[in-house]
């Protein structure tokens, strides 16, 4: 049955072989660390993107097509998506909040790309714009089918969040129109970048057609021939070097990667096809065991924006691209959504509170690319590019993808269980499900307590509510006090199941111990091994200053780390972070290589450390200290 806004309201529509359904109704948030994300998306990040559009020719490009413009075609082949993100996001803040001007960009917008549109359905600038290609010509490079995914997930963000089906409409043409070209049984045609397969699997959800989910999973299924490869990058880099479904490990381009694999756990999702939910969990068992980044951050290499080798994860040359950061937190609501396991919902947080929330400034109008977990100076790629955030990029895929997600966040804050309703994602909201309302109120991650009310009764048998606890409190006591009263918690694979807790009145209220941690790394991870990092609850904490204040010897910090609160320490994400240790001095010249070599005199200095996120560039920073001044 076609879905509405009333049915569902969130990214990832109702599936069909689910173990959590999500919410039928978005949650209401109005304090806390999401709000305030929600109101710098509304009022900084969205005008100035909009203005980026403008200002780097993205929407003239598609002006170009109406005889609106005749600026010549500028950006990547793939600006319309950029487009299209903006429109994603500006639908659902507006499906939160309305707001003229920001209105008045999606109506012109919508109307824009309606009379852009060939009769055919075709639609892409980067084509129709320029006299040296012609459509469906390159489908390792020409990200067609992948605008065309950006355009199908706006559209559905529109019907959703506000009730505006143009967009839907302009969407269902131009997949027509694939269908007619790709579809075929001997189609062997497939896009170098995925998100088409997701995308079409929400179109399914959405309009209950069947054909687009039958385009989604005849890609999938056909990735693994060595179409894409030999042309400018290897088939790998396209995870086209085996069948999608036989691959063991994450390999290639990380963004791509992690987009596949929305859409193979989407296509599971709806279909139910066994082979696809256990090539997912092999993948993705490899990935948060041998190739993420303590930040939740993806992608080691920089050539080709890739995976490396297992435990290949440098610091000082992490690629950890905010995109990749983004298509995990995705890929990781989809794997819960399939398992109902809350180690994913650990891995999303992760990323969201470190990667993705690097990926802009707290203002809110400069961005990064990369997210590397040590920068040595200002210039730390051996190249041009200066550390830190900047306003644009020539290649913006980051920014609109960050407004895209910061806009439908809180659609990731619960689901609905058979029996009830999971808490996942802790944020204040109010969370419509079963017929009861349940309103959280926390200031988490930067404090432990969740406080949870009720009011009125759920469905007979959907009355248990299951809250998460992440792996980071392993080993500490948790508190739960129901009705202000102490009862025992008891937590088994992530979860407190209270029975009975969904009734008009109940009081619930869960304590987390947020606390520093010193973290050590895999001894196979060569790059950092010797070092020790600091996490307080899922943040990741690092050192900034001049390079040569970051030339500490770490060992006493597992001693002593020491939390500061108060002030212009405290942040959203938790406060800034205290430890001893010592300064390592060479005492002079030293050879750069030696057979033996006395430990360095130091200085003992306390060294300040702060969320990973609030790093803006300009000085040194580093995740991993080292624990030996040798």
């Amino acid at each position: 049955m076609p879905e509405t806004p009333a049915t569902a309201p969130a990214p990832v529509g109702p599936t069909a072989h689910g173990r959590r359904r999500p919410l039928r109704s978005a949650p209401l948030i109005e304090r806390g660390l999401v709000h305030e994300w929600h109101i710098r998306n509304r009022q900084v990040t969205l005008p100035h993107g909009i203005a980026m559009l403008e200002e780097y020719g993205t929407l003239d490009n598609v002006r170009r097509l109406t005889g609106e413009s005749d600026a010549e075609f500028r950006g990547m082949l793939f600006a319309d998506s950029d487009i299209y993100k903006t429109l994603e996001a500006a639908a659902w803040e507006l499906g939160r909040d309305e707001d003229a001007d920001l209105r008045s960009f999606f109506d012109r917008t919508v109307a824009l790309i309606e009379r852009a549109q060939q009769d055919d359905g075709y639609l892409d600038s980067a084509y129709l714009a320029r006299d040296d290609r012609r459509p469906w010509s390159d489908f390792a490079q020409g990200h067609e089918l992948y605008c065309l995914g950006h355009l199908i997930q706006a559209a559905v963000g529109a019907h959703r969040a506000i009730g505006d089906d143009r967009l839907l409409r302009v969407a269902e043409r131009f997949v027509e129109h694939a269908i007619a070209r790709l579809g075929a049984d001997d189609a062997v045609e497939y896009c170098g970048h995925p998100l088409i397969e997701a995308a079409l699997v929400e179109l399914h959800r959405t309009t209950g057609a069947d054909a687009p989910l039958a385009l989604a999973d005849a890609f999938v299924r056909r990735r693994g021939a060595g179409f894409l490869g030999g042309v400018i990058f290897g088939a790998e880099y396209y995870q086209d070097e085996q069948p999608a479904l036989e691959a063991t490990k994450m390999r290639g381009h990380a963004v791509r990667a992690l987009y596949l694999n929305q859409g193979i756990t989407d296509l599971y999702l709806e279909t139910g096809d066994p082979t696809m939910l256990d090539a997912m969990r092999t993948q993705w068992d490899d990935l948060i065991s041998r190739r993420m980044y303590l930040t939740g951050g993806t992608g080691a290499r920089h050539e080709d924006e890739a995976f490396g080798e297992a435990f290949e994860l440098p610091p000082d040359r992490a690629y950890a691209e905010t995109c990749a950061g983004v298509a995990l937190f995705g890929w990781a609501w989809r794997m819960y959504l399939a398992t109902g396991d809350a180690a994913c919902m650990d891995v999303a947080e992760t990323a969201l509170y470190n990667v993705v929330a690097a990926g802009i400034s707290t203002r809110g109008d400069s961005f990064t690319y990369v997210n590397p977990l040590q920068v040595r100076d200002e210039r730390p790629y051996g190249g041009a590019e200066p550390a830190g955030r900047r306003r644009w990029f020539s290649c913006a895929c980051c920014p609109p993808n960050l407004m895209r997600t910061f806009a439908a966040l809180e659609h990731h804050v619960a689901a609905e269980r058979p029996d009830g309703l999971d808490l996942v994602l802790y944020a204040s909201a109010t969370v419509q499900a079963h017929g009861a309302s349940v309103t959280i109120d926390t200031a988490y991650p930067a404090e432990g307590s969740i406080r949870i009310v009720v009011s009125g009764d759920a469905a007979a048998g959907r009355r248990r509510l299951a809250l998460r606890v992440p792996e980071w409190v392993s080993g500490r006591t948790v508190t739960l006090l129901r009705d202000g009263e102490t009862v025992d918690a008891v937590v088994d694979d992530g979860w407190i199941l209270i029975d009975d807790a969904l009734v008009d009145g109940a009081e619930i209220e869960l304590r987390l111990p947020v606390e520093v941690d010193v973290i050590h790394p895999h001894p196979l991870i060569d790059a950092v091994r010797g070092t020790v990092a600091v996490r307080r609850g899922p943040v990741v904490y690092c050192a900034v200053g001049d390079a040569d204040d970051l030339m500490v010897d770490a060992d006493a910090l597992a001693a002593r780390p020491v939390a500061r609160t108060g002030g212009a320490a405290g942040g959203l994400l938790g406060p800034r972070i205290t430890v001893a240790a010592h300064r390592v001095r060479t005492g002079g010249a030293q050879a750069l290589y030696a057979r033996g070599v006395d430990r360095a005199t130091s200085d003992e200095i306390v060294v300040e450390l702060r969320p990973f996120a609030e790093f803006d560039g300009g000085t040194a920073m580093r995740v991993w200290m080292p624990t030996s001044g040798r």
